[in-house]
């Protein structure tokens, strides 16, 4: 019997306990002499035959394995980390088998985890790295091209690189030329919980100087990536708002009560304008733009949020109590929508860099010099409405507004304006790009709906045109959405409002299991939900609460009185009139959302159930799908 056991990163009281007992047991032991600590040989039994197979090819390990089978010896094949990572076991496994000689595998623990606890890192941190991509610099032993350094580098995951140390320069130029930026922090690690053990942390544009300098060339591990810095957002698994099956969230959302609000209040806490000044100049013009700001918000709800300002000047008494502008940011960027900067632009490009995701999800940021003569979108221009907050800005204050998104600069179609504008949901913004690419190169790109389009369709587009290249596909149908074609970009309109009614201390996931049922019983996709609704007497039920947060939808609850003012026939219950002074919650609460939505939105227009109430472990869903207008 031969036992392949992982002999962990090198530290000796850090193999497996079966791994440990596996050795004493052993008759013969062959270890990687060169990568292995010779320590953990102390555990082997007094006349145990020990083989080092740093002089050994192939053939000569399998000679040994074949006489200790002969002989009915037990033989422990001890690789460094894990046997799966880097190991070469596959080619003696299928030598063993070929010759039926039974042999088992133990786990490890691999350096790369050795690396991490040196480190004292994450790889995986919400919102910066979901993917750790464990792999090596291509040397004398090949990887194949769809493996190389410059392809994994565009994806910007975590990167734990095995046996490259002796290529630092060309790990170096791979990786940027990949995409990851110089200022990318790294962390490399030397022979790992060893007791000459080393750390160094860097940037990747030094990693080649700082290797050379700790004349490091062999038995390091380098680890790439933004978890490596200091941004990154909590995650749920301890986030007291959040349900999990073991524990109720524990604080509310906000939530959307009447018309005017329905749409920028959602479930979440992004409503915030912050607004940050780094002189005296800037200070005072801060000062002009946020009065005039509050002034016209109530005429101009849609720029609506929680002024903020902090000044960061030392001709100014330091208001802002932080220690640079990047902290001012860090301490804001969950809450806020809107960022405005009065200062030059390098500033402001050199603040937010660390703390930029995605256009879906990053703030607008705004830049106004302190002067008063431009005011730049800088970022998120379309589905932050950096641009509209440009424009809405210089006619507070004055200034020339400078938009540069390619579209707006030639007048052209933006599928992402024409997404937010109609509260579509944009399924693959990589693709958007295509979109907006072709539209610029002059290509005719096809509308596809059913839905009726109101106002002239530009010469970019053809409704329904078989013919083009490239389509936008605006649909609800499961069966679209998940079969999408070749040059397809699908657009999910926000069309059903979901009435709700449950139980007391009912958890998120009996909501979610509820409502998903229910919305797979018709075929439609839950991210067609454009709100939740339910009675005033729910407005802080905390399943509720989060199930909304969860899918970003807005929560409307309203009152017994408007709930039975809303005509029409419904299901109705003694019981639930008993407890809560209306005959249905569910299909009321939906169709006095509907009702909501019409008044401010007139894009939305006449709707029928989908879903009657429906009844399922003390949740009570009903489905109402709105028929929606495409405005151009």
């Amino acid at each position: 019997m031969v036992h392949f056991v992982g002999a962990g990163p090198g530290a000796v009281d850090l193999i497996t306990v079966r791994g440990q007992r596996l050795l004493s047991e052993a008759d013969v032991i062959i270890y990687a002499g060169s990568l292995v600590n010779p320590e953990l040989l102390s555990y082997a039994k007094e006349n145990c035959m020990i083989y080092d197979s740093a002089t050994m090819c192939l053939e000569d390990v399998i000679a040994v394995y074949e006489a200790a089978e002969k002989n009915g010896y037990t033989t422990v094949r001890l690789h460094t980390g894990d046997p799966s990572l880097y190991g070469a076991i596959r080619e003696q496994m299928d030598v063993l088998e070929a010759r039926g000689i039974a042999y088992d595998v133990c786990p490890g623990v691999s350096s790369l985890f050795g690396a991490a606890a040196t480190l004292q890192c994450e790889y995986t941190l919400p919102d910066v790295s979901q993917s750790v991509i464990i792999t090596r610099g291509e040397g004398r032993t090949p990887v194949p091209p769809r493996e190389s350094l410059q392809s994994f580098a565009s994806h910007h995951a975590t990167m734990v690189l095995f046996l490259s140390s002796g290529m630092a320069k060309k790990v170096q130029r791979e990786l940027i030329e990949g995409g990851y930026t110089e200022d990318t922090p790294v962390g490399i690690v030397y022979k790992a919980t060893w007791p000459d053990e080393k750390k160094m942390e860097t940037t990747l544009g030094k990693l080649a100087e700082t290797m050379e300098t700790e004349q490091i060339h062999k038995t390091a591990l380098i680890v790439v990536g933004d978890v490596l810095g200091n941004r990154y957002e909590k995650s749920k698994l301890y986030d007291a708002t959040f349900s999990t099956g073991y524990r109720e969230a524990k604080t509310q959302a906000v939530h959307a009560t009447g018309a005017a609000n329905a749409f920028e209040t959602v479930q979440t806490d992004k409503n915030d304008i912050l607004m940050i000044a780094c002189s005296r100049r800037g200070h005072e013009l801060m000062q002009r733009v946020h009065f005039a700001w509050e002034e016209q918000m109530a005429q101009m709800p849609k720029f609506a949020g929680r002024i903020i300002c902090k000044t960061k000047c030392k001709a100014l008494p330091d208001v802002s109590d932080v220690r640079s502008v990047a902290d001012i940011v860090a301490a804001h960027i969950t809450t806020a929508k809107v960022i405005v900067f009065f200062s030059a632009t390098g500033i402001a490009v050199r603040t937010m860099a660390p703390f930029l995701r995605h256009k879906s999800v990053d703030p607008a940021v705004i830049v106004l010099d302190e002067m008063g003569n431009y005011v730049v979108s800088l970022v998120s221009g379309h589905a932050g409405a950096a641009n509209e907050y440009t424009n809405y800005i210089a006619t507070l204050s004055g200034a020339k507004p400078v938009v540069t998104t390619a579209t707006d600069v030639e007048g052209k179609f933006a599928v992402d304006v024409f997404a937010k504008k109609n509260r579509l949901t944009m399924l693959d913004w990589t693709f958007a790009k295509e979109i907006s690419a072709a539209i610029l190169r002059g290509e005719t790109v096809s509308l596809d709906t059913t839905y009726e389009i109101v106002g002239n369709v530009p010469d970019e587009l053809s409704v329904n045109d078989s013919t083009a290249k490239y389509h936008i596909k605006v649909t609800s149908d499961v069966l679209e959405i998940y079969q999408k074609k070749e040059n397809e970009l699908i657009l999910v309109p926000q069309c059903y409002m979901i009435g709700i009614g449950c139980k007391s201390n009912t958890s998120e996931g009996l909501i979610y299991e509820a409502v998903k049922i229910c919305m797979d019983m018709y075929g439609a996709d839950m991210k067609g939900v454009a709100a939740v609704a339910s009675i005033d007497l729910k407005e802080e039920e905390p399943g509720l609460v989060s199930f909304c947060r969860s899918l970003n939808v807005p929560f409307m609850t309203y009152d017994a009185n408007t709930l039975n003012a809303v005509t029409g026939s419904y299901t109705e219950s003694a019981f639930v009139e008993q407890v809560t002074g209306v005959d249905n919650v569910c299909e009321r609460s939906a169709v006095a959302c509907v009702n909501t939505f019409k008044r401010v939105d007139g894009s939305y227009g006449h709707y029928e159930f989908v879903c009657r109430k429906t009844a399922r472990e003390g949740v009570t869903v009903a489905i109402v799908q709105v028929e929606r207008k495409l405005l151009i």
